[in-house]
């Protein structure tokens, strides 16, 4: 029977619980849902790195991180970041960010779709109008 090739859990996961990359694709599809489009893969794998790197070499990340709000302060600074990556990669996508966003905070429900200005076929028949149920009562 073939075994699954897993990545090695890193001294992040083990420390924190967190996986990086778990975290960073939630982020990435969290911007993919706002704007109705792909975001390039390699966004996530770079939010994963650097929350490693940024934990690894900071204690006082490494008692954030593992607090009991240790995860959302981790998802926040992955937004802050990735808000930085598309200010660098994509301006014209962090120009339509919420300025909440660039600072940690999840996005807001994307906004509508704008709806095509279709012509609707004329029928060849017109519409009936609407009975309200007290038109079909017996007088």
């Amino acid at each position: 029977m073939k075994q699954k090739n897993y990545a090695p859990v890193t001294p992040f996961e083990r420390q924190t619980s967190h996986c990086p990359t778990y975290l960073a694709w939630m982020v990435l599809d969290e911007a993919r849902n706002y704007f109705r489009t792909n975001l390039p893969e390699n966004y996530g794998g770079e939010l994963a790195r650097r929350a490693e790197a940024v934990f690894a070499k900071h204690l006082f990340w490494q008692r954030r991180f593992q607090s009991e709000s240790g995860r959302e302060q981790l998802l926040a600074a992955m937004r802050h970041w990735l808000a930085g990556v598309l200010a660098k990669e994509q301006p014209a996508r962090f120009r339509d960010l919420p300025e909440s966003f660039r600072v940690g905070e999840p996005l807001p429900p994307p906004p509508p779709l704008s709806r095509s200005k279709r012509t609707r076929k004329k029928s060849a028949r017109p519409c009936q109008p609407f009975i309200h149920g007290c038109e079909l009562l017996a007088a």
